[in-house]
């Protein structure tokens, strides 16, 4: 018989409760550097790919980032 501690239990249940969240989320990827800059809420029922022009810190300027794969 496995006993879980307090702490143990909240750990698990916050990691699973995380993994819910990632499924909500996308990464935008500089298209100069390709870094990955942002992360943000993806919108139901979108068929193209998000695209932006944000500022990149690897760049120093304001370039397109698009929604990664």
């Amino acid at each position: 018989m496995i006993l879980l501690t307090k702490h143990a239990f909240f750990d698990t249940f916050n990691k699973a409760s995380e993994l819910i969240n990632m499924k909500d989320k996308t990464v935008l990827i500089c298209q100069e550097c390709l870094s990955r800059n942002y992360e943000v809420k993806k919108t139901p029922g979108r068929t193209e790919r998000f695209e932006m022009k944000k500022y990149c810190d690897k760049c120093k300027k304001h370039t397109i980032h698009k929604e990664s794969k």
